[in-house]
């Protein structure tokens, strides 16, 4: 079935924003929940699961865009319709409905008490939406701030903590800083082309002799994707914030805010400048190395599992960047695989991390989980899967993430970047290993804290779907890598008519 929709109409544009506007809804719904129940910890409750049909809701709205087969009559305007904008849809309401779950029992344990915490929430899935459909400027930069400025919020939600009111004035300073790079990369980019939308800019640049202010619009758009991906060396923030925030907000940034930037980097660079791609890809083969071999050097110093898992998440982004650099339909659909391992991994991560930390503690120390099997047994061998998909270890989601990634820069006749990422991954098992070996080889000696830990069941649900979710495609992905590869494909097939006429 095939649907064209007319997205110059006001009817068309409406059907083709369905799931954010879904979603936009519901949060304002639930925000007039908050207005007379805000006061307890069940009506805390009360918001959060209300918030959960907010995404199912969206989910539902994506799933009938991609099963009417919609997609644009004639350029696509402001928002994609393809089926990799469905599945970044997909993959951000799914982020967001585990971060949901997971915050129900914590914050009510951390004696947070604002249930505007769940409509920020979805205001930043919305904004992650956005700017991963977004094949306009003007609404990649909107679903940005729509994005930023919840999470900037989210950051600072503990205000029990000085350390989280310094997390979100650390990320508004810095990300402030990124979106002016990124606007004054908008804006040299339109001074141009005179175009917004990107297949009009890859037409208009294919069909002129590269420019200087091009060149520029380009370079300042990658530095300030580059910083909110906490690629090197613009990564100083990300550790302090990491730290710093509420740990199911961590996890959403290391996730989902990730994850949008890079699905909105691939959409960017694939549609508006192809025609680039012999000066954009050193850049991205520069800033892989040196964030692959930074972040995971760094790691190894850590004993916070919050900071060592920052710097983790900055060699990952390393690793996506070598997606990016093979510029062909696989590298595009391991961009979509590796994101998909790599966010279900981080969340049932920080899932089981939250439920470790206790109310008013500092962050979870390495030392904090000696002997956690013998006292946790699911917590423990939950994380150690969690630790070994990180890794890459075979069996393991991760495993076929990072492989079908070095793979497909392989068949661009690449192997200076490949040996960099297998690299990273062994420097890697320095840090992830010694998690496993203390929580299951080192004796206790926190038992009667490992005893008070309590796996609200929510969160032991939302974890053990992901732990599952890590073995069983870890064994069975093809699915998975065909459905990335169909994605993948449509994505790259978008321009080739404006770029032809």
């Amino acid at each position: 079935m095939s649907t064209p929709i007319d997205l110059s109409t006001p009817g068309g544009a409406t059907l083709a924003l369905l799931p954010e506007l879904l979603l936009t809804a519901w949060a304002l719904v639930v925000l007039l929940v908050v207005g007379w129940r805000h006061r307890t910890a069940q009506d805390m409750r009360l918001v959060g699961v209300l918030s959960l049909g907010g995404y199912l809701l969206a989910g539902a709205g994506t799933a009938y865009l991609a099963a009417i087969g919609a997609h644009p009559d004639g350029l696509a305007m402001m928002v994609a319709l393809d089926g990799f904008r469905f599945a970044s849809d997909a993959l951000l309401l799914g982020i967001g409905f585990a971060i949901t779950i997971m915050s129900l029992r914590w914050l009510e344990r951390q004696g947070i008490l604002a249930p505007e915490y769940y409509v920020l929430l979805m205001l930043a899935t919305v904004g992650m939406m956005l700017l991963a459909g977004a094949v306009d400027m003007t609404v990649l930069f909107l679903g940005l701030e729509v994005m930023s400025i919840s999470v900037y919020v989210l950051a600072g939600y503990d205000r029990t903590r000085r350390a989280s009111a310094e997390a979100a004035l650390k990320y508004f300073l810095i990300g402030s800083f990124a979106s002016g790079f990124l606007l004054y990369g908008i804006a040299l980019t339109y001074g141009a082309t005179g175009q917004f939308n990107f297949a009009l800019i890859g037409a208009q640049l294919a069909s002129t002799p590269p420019t200087l202010m091009a060149k520029f619009g380009m370079g300042l758009l990658l530095v300030g994707f580059a910083f909110k991906v906490a690629a090197v060396p613009f990564h100083a923030w990300a550790p302090d914030v990491y730290e710093g925030a509420p740990t199911p907000v961590t996890s959403f940034m290391a996730s989902g805010v990730k994850a949008a930037a890079f699905l909105a980097l691939a959409r960017l660079l694939a549609e508006a400048f192809p025609a680039y791609v012999e000066l954009w890809r050193p850049i991205l083969a520069g800033l892989a190395i040196v964030t692959i071999l930074i972040g995971n050097l760094v790691a190894l110093a850590q004993t916070s599992l919050k900071r060592m898992l920052a710097y983790s998440a900055i060699a990952h982004a390393g690793y996506l960047f070598l997606a990016l650099y093979a510029n062909s339909d696989e590298g595009t659909a391991s961009v979509m695989v590796y994101l998909i391992a790599y966010s279900i991994t981080t969340v049932a991560a920080f899932g089981i991390l939250a439920s470790i930390e206790r109310a008013g503690a500092r962050t979870v120390q390495l030392t904090d989980l000696e002997g956690l099997y013998a006292v946790r047994p699911f917590a423990s061998l939950g994380l150690s899967l969690c630790m070994l998909s990180l890794l890459g270890f075979p069996g393991t989601f991760g495993f076929i993430g990072k492989w079908f990634l070095i793979s497909a820069t392989l068949r661009q006749g690449e192997v200076l970047l490949p040996v960099v990422a297998m690299l990273g991954s062994g420097i890697s098992i320095g840090y992830y290993l010694p998690v496993v070996l203390s929580m299951t080889l080192k004796p206790t000696r926190t038992r009667q804290a490992h005893q008070s830990i309590r796996f609200p069941l929510p969160a032991k649900v939302a974890v053990a779907v992901c732990i599952a979710a890590i073995v069983v495609l870890g064994v069975w992905p093809q699915p998975v890598l065909d459905f990335a590869g169909q994605t993948a494909g449509q994505l790259r097939a978008i321009a080739t008519p404006i770029m032809t006429r």
